[in-house]
């Protein structure tokens, strides 16, 4: 009789902890699997860029003079925010439009910010890279990326005009030059000021 009873409770207690790994096998999956779709979520949003309307990310860099800027603490003026490097020729192509549009509207209450994303092992290019061209609008530096994520860039030069109050209104993907008057509408409808041709001095 013992062995009778013995003989059937054995297989339901084998029974036990194979339901239990199979509990443990679904739940890691359930597991897995949503780790997945965050993951992908994450991605597609780390990649989905900026828009027109949107807010600008704010940020804190030093200027060539290790004072810290902070992108909110501009609230109220209009911001022209470029990033580029020296490595990059497109930049440079640029940049001589930007030295214009910045002493044409300084007064106006625009504020330019040149973001360089040089890295560590060419940030003291970044001074002889102004010298040379005569560049004396402010310019900060982003070493270790840290706008890389939340502007999501797909390259330099990108130009990000920002309303006063730290609304993106215009996003320019590439070069461009600033002193052509169809380059000037949104900018200076932010200004409020009466679009003009500015023009680039003669170089001597």
């Amino acid at each position: 009789m013992a062995d009778n009873l013995i003989a059937t409770h054995s297989p339901q207690k084998s029974e036990v902890p194979a339901k239990g790994n199979r509990l443990v096998v679904t739940l890691s999956a359930i597991g897995v699997f949503a780790a997945v779709l965050g993951l992908v979520w994450m991605q597609s949003s780390k990649y989905e860029p900026l828009a027109v309307g949107k807010q600008a990310p704010d940020f804190a860099l030093v200027d060539l003079n290790d004072k810290s800027v902070k992108l909110s603490d501009l609230r109220g003026k209009v911001v022209f925010l470029n990033f580029w490097a020296t490595w990059c020729k497109p930049c440079k192509e640029e940049m001589p439009s930007m030295q214009v549009l910045y002493k044409s509207f300084e007064k106006d209450g625009l504020v330019v910010l040149a973001v360089s994303i040089d890295r560590v092992t060419t940030t003291k290019d970044i001074p002889p890279f102004l010298k040379s061209m005569n560049l004396t609008f402010p310019v900060l530096v982003d070493s270790w990326g840290r706008t890389d994520m939340p502007y999501k860039r797909t390259g330099v030069p990108e130009t990000f005009i920002i309303d006063r109050e730290g609304v993106i209104r215009e996003i320019v993907i590439g070069p461009r030059d600033w002193t052509r008057l169809d380059s000037l509408t949104v900018l200076t409808g932010l200004l409020g000021v009466t679009p003009k041709t500015v023009k680039v001095p003669a170089s001597t």
